[in-house]
Parts: structure tokens; C-alpha cells; sequence
């Protein structure tokens, strides 16, 4: 309680805004993720042979695992210098590393087509498309539907932040009651404390721009939306009943533990397995829209409110 009061202290006009604006779009969100339980629509046993969704789920896994990794330290290294390497030349090795594994993942999609998993899979209304799944995905994407998902995503993250804010609290309590171990410190992700010390107005700042808001989206949703849950989904579909919410969860949980964050843990399995349902729904390129868009919004709040956003 100490540290809140000493936090809420310290806001500026900003972090009051910003407080008030995440507060309104996730009460949005919550008529957001009604309004999309109640869209129609059925999601179909996919068609993917096995051996594509393995293709697939490999390359997912190896390029965001190992070749994103690979990339991005060699690259790293190669601005290494007597005094170290500069925050802006890791962002440069970042984004380089993203690049090559998202280059990585297109060029097996076109050795291996069904691979990767563009066009959406839930039969709606709409009339179907004899298009490529590319233009099945170009079809299904329109800034409403972006906004509706993004809508659903802020009502989500509250929700998920406020659940582990909770059980962090009472995991305290606990651990200075003697009654259990020490809770995981709930500190922000690297990148927020890297963003915080960066100014807008430097070189170092685009490189972290383009590393969040367009590296990084392009490269996850291709590796979990794109390969990663359609293989797991196919692999799943002897069983009609759950084997698509298996394969959701664990999309969820594995997007959710790519990212190394115990504090950001639930609300990043949230935003995990509710994108796989806006895939199905509408196609990969509309997942890319709302990763960069919901990437770029906290971007901004970190920079105007950096007291509130890392709350």
C-alpha cells in the first residue's frame, strides 16, 4: 500500500489520463467482446494435412526459438565495440532478427503453402472466397473489425492485470505470514525500463519503435497465430470438442512464456489465446493490425504517463 500511495503521489496530468483513457476503452471492451460472442459464425474441422501443420509448428517454433535468437546476437555482435554494444544498436540486432525470422517463415510458407495459415477459418455469412488465403485475409481485414478487437484486447488485459495484481498482493500477505515462498517480484518487462530511459527525440527511440510496433508483431503473429496454433489446432482436431480450445490455450500459454514475465504472465496468455479466436474469425493480417496498434498505444503511454502505464 505504501508504494501505490507513493506512486499515485508522483502522478502528473498524464498518468491521470491515462488512468481515465484505459479505464473507458476497456469499459468499451467489455461491449466489444459482447458484441463478438455474438457475431455468427462456427469454426469448421480444419482441412490442414498433418504434415503441413508439423511443417508448420516446427518452422513457428524454430524461427521465433532459435533463429530470431541467432540473428539478433550475431548482428549484436557486430557493433560490439571496447565499451560494450549501444541500446540502440541491440534494437538494430532486434529488428534484424525479426526480420530474417519472419523472412524465414514466409519462405517455408511458400516451399510448404498450407504451412501458414492466412485466411480465416470460421464460417460466417459472408460469401466464401475462391482466392488465395492471402486475399482471403486481405478480405476479412477492415479497420472496424481491427477496432473491435482491440477493444476486446484492452477489456481482456484489465481484467487479467487486475486478477494478478490481486493474487500477487495476497501471495505477499502470505509470504509475511510465513505461510508460503517468496512471490515473484512484480516489476515491467526489460523493454518498458528501456523505452522509459530512451529519449522520443533520438535515433536510439526509432530503433525501439520499429523494433515494438512492427518487428515484433509481424514476426509473433506469423510464428503463433500464423503456424504455431493452426499446426497445434490440426493436430487436435480428432478430438471435435476440445481440440480447438486445446490448442488455443496452449498458444496462449506458450505466447505468454515466450516473453519471459511473470508480472505480464496472465494478462500476455489473455492476449495470446484471444488473438487465435481473431484469426479464425477474420485472417492473420487483421491479428498483425491489432498486435502493432495495441504495441504502438502503449508505447505512447509510456512515454506521456510513464508513472501510470508502469503501475
Amino acid at each position: 500500500m505504501d508504494e501505490l500511495t507513493q506512486s499515485l503521489e508522483a502522478f502528473g496530468p498524464w498518468d491521470w489520463a491515462c488512468v481515465v483513457v484505459n479505464l473507458l476503452v476497456a469499459i468499451i471492451g467489455i461491449y466489444a467482446l459482447k458484441c463478438w460472442r455474438n457475431l455468427p459464425g462456427k469454426s469448421p474441422t480444419p482441412t490442414t494435412m498433418v504434415s503441413d501443420a508439423l511443417i508448420g509448428l516446427c518452422a513457428g517454433l524454430l524461427s521465433f526459438g532459435i533463429l530470431f535468437g541467432v540473428v539478433t546476437q550475431l548482428v549484436a555482435q557486430s557493433f560490439s565495440t571496447h565499451f560494450g554494444i549501444a541500446q540502440a544498436h541491440l534494437f538494430t540486432a532486434a529488428f534484424c532478427g525479426q526480420l530474417a525470422a519472419a523472412g524465414a517463415m514466409l519462405g517455408m510458407s511458400g516451399i510448404a503453402p498450407r504451412s501458414l495459415d492466412w485466411a480465416p477459418s470460421v464460417e460466417t455469412e459472408e460469401p466464401k472466397s475462391a482466392a488465395s488465403p492471402f486475399r482471403q485475409a486481405l478480405a476479412g481485414f477492415s479497420v472496424p473489425r481491427v477496432l473491435l478487437g482491440l477493444l476486446a484486447i484492452f477489456a481482456l488485459g484489465l481484467a487479467a492485470t487486475m486478477a494478478w495484481k490481486g493474487f500477487h498482493v495476497a501471495w505477499e500477505q502470505l509470504f509475511l505470514r510465513g505461510w508460503t515462498g517468496q512471490p515473484p517480484a512484480d516489476e515491467p518487462q526489460e523493454i518498458v525500463d528501456a523505452v522509459l530511459k530512451t529519449d522520443v527525440d533520438t535515433w536510439r527511440f526509432l530503433t525501439i519503435a520499429l523494433a515494438v510496433t512492427i518487428g515484433a508483431p509481424i514476426m509473433e503473429e506469423l510464428a503463433f497465430r500464423g503456424m504455431i496454433y493452426p499446426g497445434l489446432r490440426r493436430l487436435g482436431a480428432a478430438s471435435d470438442r476440445y481440440g480447438r480450445w486445446l490448442a488455443i490455450i496452449l498458444t496462449g500459454a506458450l505466447f505468454s512464456a515466450a516473453h519471459m514475465s511473470p508480472s505480464a504472465a496472465l494478462p500476455l496468455f489473455a492476449f495470446g489465446a484471444f488473438m487465435c479466436l481473431v484469426r479464425d474469425r477474420y485472417g492473420l493480417l487483421t491479428c498483425m493490425a491489432i498486435h502493432c496498434s495495441f504495441n504502438a498505444w502503449n508505447l505512447v503511454w509510456l512515454k506521456l504517463a510513464p508513472n501510470a502505464s508502469t503501475l
